[in-house]
């Protein structure tokens, strides 16, 4: 079983608890969120050391950090003694159970975490995945690229130099926010060209990769405040 192959049933089992369920953001594998209660399960195929330390860096987040492995067919004195350090060090448990018809995910035990909460990193954490129109991430994936809030927004950018060609700098500000200094300055994706002083255009590459993100591009053309920001700007380029 792969890491990957842990995180469906873990989404169902958060899911169904009332969570809404986020995947790879800030080094977290998992993230349930229901109001103001927050959750973070990390993946392993293993239950080793660097699961432990991933688990216990995620308490800065939040107390409630569950560690989630593949469930195994018999429990013997090893695994005991692992659960044991688990619930000392204040972090929960979930196992997933994969027969021939269907994977379910379980909790073995809750987290009772202490520890005072970094509400810094907590509200980095919270801001990321608030920031994000979808949710194309898959938990443990570590060999693919990852969807993040910093790409949402150049796929933003992109699409309003796609639709109204050349455009200014503060104009692209008023609606992408104040992040598309950033992104435009180091056209980190190389999707942006500078044409003139504080004016920017989309580039070949740019074009070209956006097509790969069909789903975004839908979600925004819907959006009827980008459809009058796009209007608007369209309009003054003719005056």
């Amino acid at each position: 079983m792969k890491e990957t192959d842990l995180f469906p049933p873990v989404k169902a089992l958060l899911e169904s608890l009332g969570f809404d369920v986020y995947a790879e953001a800030i080094n977290c594998d998992v993230i349930g969120r229901k109001q103001q209660e927050l959750v973070i399960v990390e993946l392993k195929k293993n239950l080793n050391l660097e699961l432990l330390s991933q688990g216990v860096q995620r308490q800065k987040l939040t107390n409630k950090v569950f560690l989630c492995v593949p469930e195994k067919e018999k429990k013997n004195k090893a695994l005991r003694l692992k659960e044991q350090v688990i619930k000392r060090l204040g972090l929960g448990l979930i196992t997933v159970y994969t027969s021939p018809i269907r994977t379910t995910a379980k909790i073995v035990f809750e987290p009772e975490s202490e520890d005072r909460v970094n509400l810094i990193e907590r509200q980095k954490l919270l801001v990321e995945i608030d920031n994000r129109s979808i949710n194309p991430n898959t938990g443990g994936s570590t060999k693919v690229p990852i969807y993040t809030a910093y790409k949402e927004t150049s796929i933003v950018i992109a699409n309003i130099l796609k639709k109204i060609g050349p455009t200014k700098l503060k104009n692209i500000r008023s609606f992408a926010g104040k992040r598309a200094d950033s992104i435009l300055s180091k056209n980190f994706y190389g999707w942006f060209k500078r044409v003139k002083r504080g004016e920017y255009a989309i580039t070949d590459t740019g074009l070209e990769e956006l097509k790969s993100f069909k789903e975004i591009n839908e979600l925004l053309c819907r959006r009827e405040d980008f459809k009058l920001f796009c209007e608007k700007l369209t309009y003054e380029k003719t005056q």
